[in-house]
């Protein structure tokens, strides 16, 4: 991309540090005029914005142009109240404040006394007329009266259009995918705080879960979103959590899912296996109220789950390894917070949420119970704000947050060298204690993993974050203007520790028990690591931007803002050749982006919207990407290595002996002839792969165009539609300095590796992958929606997708493994996205049953078409580059293993990702009864019934050929169990 001047970046900066600022994400804004009862402007009303709840208020002055507004205001229900002598006192009640959004509330003043007044009691308008952002929000209602498997905040995130859900069975893990992109791009804050994994993204949700009651409301923006938001190419979901009211009020509540109300999981079903025993519980409360009524309140949430899902796997080759279990995991779930007006000008907030979430004999895809892993997890965040009305039109927010963990993934063997009886095995922090190289080999078999998990690795890592947001409210120049600044600095520190495969893998090509005297038996390769990595990694990132939602006259709104995003990451690239022996790190100064948004009305009611706009987003680098540079580095005391180097060894699927030492001998680990070769501690060359840093790496950015359309058809009916286009841009995709030649197209051919570019300094061993920005993604999207606000006992929502993601990069770690020696052959690489799912439903709906006397009803419905995958054959090298990938021919493929899961008439357009999987389908009911105690409590009883249809959704398959048993069969469900039918009773008693 031609890059802006950097000097232009330092007067991005003069001018933002001019009036330091930054993002008020978890914020909102109310904004209007103040006429008399025929049109006339009324300047010096005093106009009040009270939170109806907190008691908290705003007092403003109209403008020479009878415009006011209030900024930065905490999400919740309001009353504008407009008083002037000589008119009657108007005020309007009821008004539902969205985080992230704009409520336009005009005021028109009949004459009269001041002491007379007029309150009109309605609800907030269902379309936003000021914002060209494609998105929306789902509050609290929708949160807690839909039934959602998990009870996380994700599944409600995904019935707004253009998201696809990501369920997982794992505690917290489910996530999303939006604009096109993987689960990891997406950014996550929670009270404006960051809230998303340094290291992985947002590939597992969020960083820290929180609880479905604990939350007040969300808005995710999926396209067009105002320079005061970054760093992300897929989703910002910005949560706000519930504070506390003048009235004491709370929740507890309880939900429990027997054995007995779970059915078998498909594969159970069909293999007429044993049944596990599955169940699920949850309970807890929340409560706030005053602790100074007007002023000070606290709200305080706890939260307990405790989870034993289904995890099945069958293995047609050897049936004794067949099993059916349930995983062991549980959480607690605390989240504090506290609220203060210190007085009309001066306001402060603190929340801390917490979360500790162990999980035990956790199964993989291929995994037996005797490789599984384990997790024990905590996460935390903390965020303060401080909000100071400046005057009648300046209001500024200072935010300080921190977002710490540690999780350690561990297995059975290496737990039990731990000093405590406990599962755990070792005290939480000092897991670095263990082995995991006392632990027994992994046997990589052709349809399955057996003898031991190879995991033990963990991360301690910490954001800090730093915060300025400043917004200024300026009237009556060519109409209003609502300017917002702001300033961001994030510092976010790594150490991670990596005993990953030092119990090695040896690779069989089959899936029989070893038997000395069978040679197809033997291992055909050993892979593994020597020596634990320790790593420390830091990054330093800073967010500038300048935003002007200008309002021309009573109908168009132009949104002009441009943003600066500045990433840090010192890495020593002394040894790199790529850098000729400098310690430089590389830096993308010329992060500019500018944005431009309208929206136009077509009625003084505000009722239709046409809206659109450009921009460019600058997306974040996963660290989980690029510390690939640090454990995969030129010299290193942590090898990881293979026997052979270059490829298979060739006797055992020839029905010969292998003649590799380390494979000559079975599956047995010769530890002494490795440490000979890689003494213990030594800094020695890699002889590994290597992933060398690029001198040119950039921060990959995307191009947005948007246009759409919304109309408020009744005031509780609104439709939107929108067509968004996504061209994202210098994506990473990795190439092969050091590429491969094989002799023949065989899969175990002999191997050399050349280099081809001419950029390496000496002779290596093995690939060696540099990062580079080579790769695209384009995105087009039709989101459609037809919202249907509760009223007259019911409410609904359908969300529809029509969708295409098209490129050669996803992932930040990508490798481009169809390179032939120089030839990068992009134009084979280049296919669907992994993520590409055409057609996108999602429905939901509530309904009061009437003269029932309290029953109520709810219903979620999820349909999402398969997802592209790549149909290959490992056993031949077509293009003889050493790499098994290649794609087959166009066609159509049948399984052929004998399994009632085999796919069959399988249509393959060629290359990668030619082939789509299964489709996705859920419903999920929900039947209650809420029924008054006294005043002010409530009882609300109910029956979830998850899985209706009992419908089996399955991950894609395998498309490799070579592997009869498992090609084009369906082996794994979707999310790791497939969430069969559940029932789940539940109580929840309001006060």
């Amino acid at each position: 991309m031609g890059r802006v001047h950097v000097a232009s970046a330092f007067l991005l900066a003069a001018l933002v540090l001019a009036a330091p600022a930054t993002a008020q994400q978890g914020t909102a804004q109310i904004s209007g005029r103040v006429t008399d009862t025929q049109g006339a402007v009324l300047p010096g009303v005093s106009v009040v914005v009270r939170n109806e709840e907190t008691g908290a208020t705003r007092e403003l002055t109209s403008s020479v142009e009878g415009s006011y507004s209030a900024a930065q205001l905490t999400p919740g229900r309001y009353a504008v109240t407009a008083k002037l002598t000589g008119f009657r006192t108007m005020e309007r009640s009821h008004l539902v404040l969205q985080v992230g959004t704009t409520l336009t509330i005009d005021l028109s003043l009949p004459v009269g006394g001041i002491e007379e007044s007029v309150t009109v009691t309605g609800q907030s308008p269902l379309v936003d007329t000021t914002s060209a952002t494609v998105g929306g929000n789902v509050g609290t209602a929708e949160l807690s009266e839909l039934p959602a498997m998990n009870r996380n905040y994700f599944s409600a995130v995904a019935l707004l259009p253009g998201v696809q859900f990501s369920p997982s069975n794992q505690m917290g893990n489910d996530t999303i995918v939006a604009n096109g992109q993987t689960s990891q791009n997406t950014n996550v804050s929670v009270d404006g705080g960051y809230n998303a994994d340094d290291a992985l993204g947002t590939s597992s949700g969020a960083q820290v879960r929180t609880p479905l009651e604990a939350v007040q409301e969300f808005q995710v923006l999926t396209s067009m979103y105002d320079a005061e938001f970054g760093r992300a190419s897929g989703a910002i979901v910005n949560a706000v959590s519930k504070s506390g009211t003048n009235q004491f009020r709370g929740v507890l509540f309880g939900y429990a899912a027997s054995n007995a109300l779970t059915a078998e999981d498909y594969f159970v079903h069909r293999n007429n296996l044993e049944k596990p025993t599955t169940t699920k519980r949850e309970w807890g409360g929340v409560v706030g109220g005053p602790i100074i009524r007007n002023k000070l309140h606290f709200f305080g949430s706890l939260e307990r789950q405790v989870d034993n899902p289904n995890r099945t796997r069958v293995f047609e080759t050897r049936p004794d390894q067949n099993f059916a279990i349930a995983e062991d995991r549980t959480d607690w779930n605390t989240l504090v917070r506290v609220d203060h007006q210190i007085n009309q000008s001066h306001s402060w907030a603190v929340r801390w949420l917490r979360e500790w979430a162990p999980q035990w004999t956790t199964i993989g895809n291929r995994q037996t119970p005797e490789s599984s892993q384990d997790e024990t997890d905590l996460d935390q965040t903390a965020v303060g704000t401080l909000t100071s009305v400046i005057g009648n039109s300046h209001v500024n927010t200072v935010r300080i947050a921190r977002t710490w963990e540690h999780w350690w993934h561990g297995n059975a063997c290496f737990r039990a060298q731990g000093p405590n009886p406990d599962r755990a095995g070792f005290n939480f922090g000092q897991e670095t204690d263990g082995q995991q190289k006392l632990c027994a080999p992994q046997l990589n078999q052709s349809s399955f993993i057996g003898q031991a998990s190879t995991e033990s690795q963990g991360p301690w890592d910490s954001n800090y974050q730093i915060e300025d947001d400043f917004s200024w409210f300026i009237p009556g120049k060519k109409g209003d203007h609502e300017v917002k600044v702001g300033a961001r600095y994030n510092y976010t520190e790594l150490k991670r520790v990596s005993q990953i495969n030092e119990n090695g893998t040896f690779t069989i090509n089959s899936d029989a028990p070893f038997n000395a005297a069978d040679p197809r038996t033997y291992p055909e390769r050993l892979s593994i690591r020597m020596g634990t990595f320790n790593e420390l990694i830091t990054n330093h990132t800073v967010e500038l931007y300048a935003q002007d939602k200008w309002k021309l006259g009573g109908r168009t709104t132009l949104s002009i803002g441009v943003r600066y995003d500045l990433e840090i990451i010192p890495i020593d690239e002394t040894t790199n050749p790529l850098f000729n022996g400098s310690k430089d790190h590389p830096v993308d100064r010329n992060n500019i982006a500018p944005r431009i948004g309208f929206s136009r009305t077509f009625d003084d009611r505000g009722r239709s919207v046409l809206r659109g706009g450009y921009g460019i987003f600058y997306n974040r680098t996963i660290l989980g990407a690029i510390d690939d540079v640090l454990e995969q580095s030129k010299y290193t005391a942590s090898n990881v290595v293979n026997f052979p180097n270059a490829s298979a060894d060739p006797g055992p699927s020839a029905g010969r002996f292998p003649t590799d030492p380390f494979l000559v001998n079975g599956p047995v680990v010769n530890r002494a002839l490795l440490e000979q070769m890689f003494p213990p501690g030594a800094n020695i060359k890699n002889a590994g792969v290597v992933v060398f840093d690029a001198p040119g790496r950039q921060q990959p950015f995307a191009h947005q165009a948007t246009i759409g359309f919304g109309r408020e058809l009744t005031p509780t009916i609104a439709i939107n539609a929108d067509f968004v286009h996504t061209a994202n841009r210098d994506m990473f995709l990795a190439r092969n300095l050091n590429p491969m030649v094989r002799v023949n197209t065989t899969r175990t051919g002999a191997i050399t590796r050349v280099n081809a570019f001419g950029e390496l300094d000496e002779a290596y061993t093995e690939r060696v992958w540099v990062m580079e920005n080579t790769g695209y993604n384009d995105y087009d999207a039709l989101n459609i929606s037809l919202e249907k606000r509760f009223a007259d006992g019911w409410s609904g929502r359908v969300s529809y997708s029509l969708s295409k993601s098209f490129g050669t990069a996803e992932n930040q770690a990508d490798k481009n493994t169809y390179q032939t020696l120089t030839s990068l052959n992009l134009d084979q690489w280049e296919s669907p996205s992994s993520v590409d799912r055409r057609h996108i439903l999602a429905l939901n709906s509530r309904l009061d049953v009437p003269k029932t006397r309290g029953a109520t009803l709810a219903a979620t419905f999820r349909y999402m078409t398969g997802t592209p995958f790549t149909i290959f054959n490992s056993n031949i090298d077509v293009n003889q580059n050493g790499e098994l990938t290649d794609p087959s021919p166009a066609g159509t493929y049948n399984g052929t293993a004998p399994d009632a899961a085999v796919l069959t008439g399988v249509k393959n357009n060629g290359g990668r990702n030619g082939a789509i999987g299964p489709d996705y389908l859920q419903l999920d009911l929900r039947a209650g009864w809420r029924g008054r105690v006294r005043e002010g409590q409530a009882v609300e009883i109910f029956f979830d019934i998850f899985n209706v249809t009992n419908r089996a959704n399955f991950d894609n398959p395998s498309g490799d050929e070579r592997v009869n048993s498992t090609f084009l069969v369906l082996t794994n469900l979707r999310g790791g169990g497939g969430f069969p039918r559940q029932a789940q009773f539940g109580v929840r008693y309001t006060f």
